[in-house]
C-alpha cells in the first residue's frame, strides 16, 4: 500500500490513526454520556455536540496559521497532541460540575486546532514536483489511516465501558469516563510515533519562508493566488452542507440507533456488530480482492489465502457457538462509516483511476457535487425507515414500541460512506495543491473551519430531530445537499478553471 511514497507517509498515517481514535472513542459516546451524567434533554445534548464540533474544526485555522507563520508545522502538531491528550484526561474525571466539563472540551478544541489542519499539510509536503501524481493516492492512503482508528473506537469505548460496570461495579456514567481515559492513552501513543519517527518527515516541516522540497519553484502571481483562493472559498461555502448532512452521524442517527432500531438480533446480523466476526468479514473481503487481482504475486496471494481461511473458520466458530440472539449497543453503529472507508476507499480509487485511462474522470469539484447528491440518496433510505414511527417528542423518553431493522442504519452510513470518498480525501489534496505556498496551513484550516460550521448546523438543525416528524426532519438534510450540489453544478466551469 505504501510502495513508491515518502517514508514518512508511514509516520502520519499511524500518528493520525491513533489521534483519530482517541477523538472517535470520545465522540461514540458523548452525547450519551451528556445525557447519562447531566440529565440534559435531547435538544440541549446536540445543541452542545453542535457546538463542540464546530469549535473542534473552527481551530485549525488558527492552527494553520501559528504553524505558517510561528512555530512551523512539528512543532504545532506536538502542541496539539499535547493539549488533547490532557483534554481526554479531563474527561475521564468523573464530575457533576458543567463547567469542568465544558472546560475539558475547550481544552480539546484548541488541540485539535494545532494538530488538525497541521498534519495534513506535512501529507502534502512530502511529495514534491516529481511525485505529484501520487499526492491524491497518498492522501486516500492517509484517509484510510483515519478511518481506522475511528473503526475500532466505538469497539473500545462500548467495550470498556462494559468491563468497568461488570468488574467494578461502577455506574454507566463512570463507565463513560473511563472510555475517555482510553482516549487519552491514545493520544500518548499518537505522540510517541510521531517524536520517535520524526526523521522520516522533516523534511516536509518546512514554513512558506523557508521553503523546501521543490515547493519554492511555485511563483504565483496575485491574480493567481486569488483564483485560487476563490475557488477554494466557494468549495468550503458548499462542502458546509455536506458536513451539517454527514454529522448527524453523532446526533440525530445515534439517537434514531437507540430509540427507534431493533436492539435485539439474530446471530447472522450480530456478525455485524461483533469485533471478531467483523474482523473476519474483512479478512474475507480484503483477502478475497487481492487473490481476485491479476498483478499479485504468488507470496502475496498466499498470505491473502491465508487470512481469507482463517477468516472462513472464525465465522463458522462464531456462528456454531453464538447464542440465536443478540444485544447490540447503539454506540456500535458508528464503526460502519469507518469499515466502509477502509473497504471502499480501494474501490474508489480504482474506479477514478480506471475512469482516467478512459478519460472519463470527472474533476475534484465535480465529485464533490456528486457526492452532495449521494448525500441525499443516504436520507431517501432514512425517509423510508422513519415512515409510521411516531416523532420523537411523542416518546417522552422511552423507546419507540415499534423499531427497525438495523439494516436501514447500516445501509445509510454505507451511503454516506460513498458521499464522503467524494468529498474529504479528494478536499484534503485538493487544497494542498491548490493553495498559495505561502497560506497552506490557514487554508488547509479553511477546510476544517468550512466543516466546523457544518458541524455547527449539525447541531443547530438537530435540534428539530425531537420537534419535527421523522420524515420531515430527513427531508430538510435531502434538500439542502441537493441544493448544494446544484451550486456545483452552476460554478462547475470557474472553478476548473480557477485550478488548471
Amino acid at each position: 500500500m505504501f510502495k513508491d511514497h515518502p517514508l514518512g507517509l508511514r509516520v502520519l498515517f499511524f500518528t493520525e490513526m491513533w489521534e483519530r481514535f482517541g477523538f472517535y472513542t470520545m465522540l461514540a459516546i458523548f452525547v450519551y454520556y451528556l445525557q447519562e451524567n447531566f440529565g440534559w434533554d435531547q435538544a440541549t445534548v446536540t445543541n452542545i455536540y453542535g457546538i463542540f464540533l464546530a469549535g473542534v474544526y473552527f481551530t485549525p485555522i488558527v492552527g494553520g496559521w501559528l504553524a505558517d507563520n510561528v512555530l512551523g508545522y512539528g512543532k504545532t502538531i506536538t502542541l496539539g497532541a499535547i493539549t488533547m491528550g490532557i483534554g481526554y484526561a479531563l474527561m475521564a474525571t468523573p464530575t457533576q460540575e458543567p463547567i469542568l466539563l465544558f472546560a475539558a472540551l475547550g481544552v480539546v478544541a484548541i488541540g485539535n486546532g494545532l494538530f488538525k489542519a497541521n498534519i495534513s499539510v506535512l501529507v502534502g509536503n512530502l511529495y514534491g514536483h516529481s511525485q505529484k501524481s501520487l499526492k491524491d493516492a497518498g492522501f486516500n492512503i492517509f484517509y484510510m489511516g483515519i478511518n481506522i482508528g475511528a473503526f475500532y473506537a466505538p469497539f473500545a469505548a462500548a467495550g470498556i465501558k462494559n468491563f468497568f460496570m461488570e468488574n467494578f461495579g461502577t455506574t454507566l456514567a463512570q463507565g463513560y469516563n473511563a472510555a475517555f481515559g482510553v482516549a487519552s492513552a491514545g493520544m500518548v501513543i499518537s505522540l510517541i510515533i510521531f517524536q520517535i519517527f520524526k526523521k522520516y518527515y522533516k523534511d516536509a516541516d518546512y514554513q512558506s519562508k523557508n521553503e523546501t522540497n521543490n515547493e519554492k519553484d511555485i511563483v504565483l502571481t496575485k491574480s493567481q493566488e486569488r483564483e485560487r483562493v476563490i475557488a477554494l472559498l466557494t468549495i468550503f461555502g458548499i462542502v458546509i452542507f455536506f458536513w451539517m448532512a454527514f454529522h448527524q452521524n453523532g446526533a440525530a442517527l445515534s439517537l434514531f440507533a437507540r430509540d427507534y432500531t431493533h436492539p435485539i438480533v439474530g446471530k447472522f446480523t450480530f456478525l455485524l456488530f461483533d469485533v471478531i466476526g467483523l474482523h473476519a468479514l474483512l479478512a474475507i473481503i480484503l483477502g478475497g480482492s487481492v487473490l481476485l487481482k491479476k498483478t499479485s504475486t504468488s507470496k502475496s496471494k498466499l498470505i491473502s489465502g491465508s487470512f481469507v481461511l482463517a477468516g472462513i473458520l472464525i465465522l463458522i466458530y462464531k456462528i456454531n457457538f453464538l447464542p440465536a440472539e443478540g444485544t447490540i449497543s447503539p454506540e456500535q453503529f458508528q464503526a460502519f462509516n469507518p469499515m466502509f472507508i477502509v473497504l471502499m476507499t480501494p474501490v474508489i480509487v480504482g474506479m477514478f483511476a480506471w475512469m482516467n485511462k478512459k478519460g472519463k474522470e470527472p474533476s475534484s469539484p465535480a465529485k464533490i457535487g456528486i457526492g452532495m447528491l449521494i448525500t441525499a440518496l443516504a436520507y431517501v433510505i432514512m425517509i423510508v425507515a422513519s415512515l409510521g414511527l411516531a416523532p420523537v417528542h411523542s416518546l417522552n423518553g422511552a423507546g419507540s414500541a415499534i423499531t427497525v431493522s438495523p439494516f436501514f442504519l447500516i445501509s445509510t452510513y454505507f451511503t454516506l460512506t460513498i458521499a464522503e470518498l467524494h468529498l474529504s480525501p479528494m478536499g484534503l489534496s485538493f487544497v494542498s495543491k491548490v493553495a498559495p505556498p505561502r497560506m497552506k496551513g490557514l487554508l488547509m484550516g479553511g477546510w476544517f473551519g468550512a466543516t466546523a460550521i457544518g458541524n455547527y448546523l449539525a447541531g443547530f438543525v438537530g435540534r428539530y430531530y425531537q420537534e419535527w416528524e421523522l420524515w420531515q426532519f430527513f427531508l430538510i438534510l435531502i434538500v439542502c445537499a441537493s441544493l448544494a450540489a446544484f451550486m456545483v453544478l452552476l460554478t462547475l466551469k470557474k472553478l476548473k478553471k480557477a485550478t488548471e
